[in-house]
């Protein structure tokens, strides 16, 4: 048996800084993962500044290594949902451009980096969403609609919600990798250390480097190397404009998860990361997975499966917290020069009403991250869920000293009242339901409150319903009153 005594702490491990091949410095290894913060408005989806200096400034002072914003969309037609924020055609003008800015200065404004996530939902993108005429639809490699469910209600929501996306055309393509260069330059001008490109969770990026999405038979599909043509072309475009010290980072799929034989496999994923890491324009690899297609990765039944309540001890088997674990050990095999950064799966799902899962499904305890980074198997942790509910942990819990390890972890939750989503026959609907509990959350921190770990589902769709309503009836009055004659003549007198 060796001497344990010389080998680095728990703690220890996660605070050590790291640089990345950009010549960035991180201070640890606790990366905030970006989630969609959903509080930015039309018609534009600038940042909204007065809510995001309520939410970033928690995160900037909370002592992560790096700090990754939420989905910022890089065309305003296509949105995943209304409150992403947008880079548009006008956002390096003002007085759009000084937002950025000013964003940019409040994440970082303690010393940690910041960098920009830009994504495209392609098929992903709801009517609605986006502002694009009605009956426009939304771009994927391949005309391949999304499949949730049998029966006629749930394909006509789908229809109705979703509906049938139109295979991008070659220019559509250009129009789109202008889009995200112009977006990773708005991150640069603005302020920000860096962009990572959304590769995961069926987004457009993803959709190209997947074959159940791309069935093109031209340069950008009909084989692996060619659906890879789109993410090559993006690295090296957005690098042209973007030269290091700029962090680019892409965020991957490990795999698809669907029925076997379809969708993106663990072995593709595998050797899309491995370019990734050879090319040597790429800082950091962030590896996730899971579509809203996924059928096997369980990370569907995570909500209603309570969190890690007691943190496990450092042994001589391995803590496997993170649910990709597995691809991440195959990864170590590629002896990659990028680091790797291992995060949960998914938050979204479309049939999380099986039986609750036992698996973990993100790291939760500072001994689960140690033996993480330790082992080898990544040298970046990503927290998502658990700091929508303690934006400050990495300060108060996981780099504090005088909590033991043993009680160095995530407040244990579990999303309530999931019952109300079984109610609902229509799984585009009922499905989307429990995510909201993270932006009902988010909102709540964007209006300088604190999060609520005991709000319910019924009660998110209530409040909802009850905005929509007092929303709608004050446009109604307002349209009302400025149709009265004397609306018209006081505009006169001004």
């Amino acid at each position: 048996m060796g001497d344990d005594s010389s080998k680095p702490t728990a703690i220890e491990l996660i605070a050590q800084p790291i640089t990345l091949p950009c010549g960035l410095t991180l201070p640890n290894r606790l990366v905030k993962c970006p989630m969609q913060e959903t509080l930015a408005t039309p018609p534009l989806f600038d940042p909204p500044i007065d809510k995001f200096e309520n939410l970033y400034t928690q995160w900037a002072h909370a002592k992560y290594g790096l700090i990754i914003t939420g989905q910022v969309q890089i065309d305003i037609r296509y949105l995943s949902i209304k409150g992403d924020v947008v880079c548009h055609k006008d956002s390096l003008k003002e007085p759009h451009f000084s937002k950025w800015k000013k964003w940019a200065t409040i994440s970082q404004e303690a010393g940690t980096p910041c960098i920009v996530q830009l994504a495209h939902p392609g098929r992903m993108s709801p009517a609605g969403a986006g502002e694009r005429p009605r009956g426009m639809a939304a771009i994927c490699p391949s005309s391949v609609p999304v499949e949730l469910g049998e029966g006629w209600l749930n394909k006509k929501a789908l229809n109705v919600v979703l509906g049938t996306p139109r295979e991008a055309t070659l220019d559509d393509i250009d129009a789109v990798v202008a889009a995200w260069v112009n977006g990773a330059r708005l991150a640069k001008e603005a302020g920000f250390a860096g962009c990572q490109l959304h590769g995961a969770h069926g987004f457009l990026l993803s959709q190209f480097l997947s074959p159940h999405t791309n069935r093109r038979t031209d340069d950008y599909g009909g084989s692996p190397e060619k659906r890879l043509t789109l993410l090559k072309r993006l690295v090296k475009e957005i690098r042209d404009v973007c030269p290091r010290p700029y962090c680019l980072s892409v965020k991957l799929n490990s795999a698809d998860y669907m029925a076997t034989g379809m969708g993106l496999s663990a072995d593709e994923g595998l050797e899309q990361v491995r370019w990734l890491i050879e090319c040597g324009e790429v800082d950091f690899v962030e590896i996730s997975g899971g579509n809203a297609e996924n059928k096997t990765s369980k990370l569907h039944n995570s909500f209603g499966t309570k969190s890690l309540e007691k943190a496990p001890k450092r042994e001589r088997t391995r803590i496997r917290e993170a649910y990709f674990t597995d691809f991440a050990e195959r990864i170590q095999g590629l002896n990659s020069r990028a680091p790797i950064q291992l995060s949960g799966g998914r938050l979204i799902t479309f049939e999380w009403f099986r039986r609750p899962s036992e698996d973990f499904i993100g790291f939760r305890s500072r001994n689960g991250m140690a033996d993480a980074i330790d082992s080898g198997i990544c040298s970046l942790i990503g927290l998502g869920r658990s700091v929508v509910l303690q934006p400050d942990l990495p300060m108060t819990v996981l780099l504090n000293p005088s909590v033991s390890d043993d009680e160095a972890l995530a407040v244990p939750h579990i999303v309530k009242g999931q019952w109300f989503a079984n109610m609902i026959p229509v799984k585009v609907v009922g499905s989307g339901l429990a995510i909201q509990f993270f932006y009902h959350n988010m909102r709540r921190l964007g209006h300088g409150l604190k999060s609520d770990p005991n709000v319910s589902i019924p009660y998110i769709v209530f409040q909802g319903v009850l905005e929509t309503f007092r929303s709608g009836l004050f446009q109604t009055v307002e349209r009302m009153l400025q149709s009265f004659p004397w609306q018209s003549k006081a505009s006169k007198i001004d």
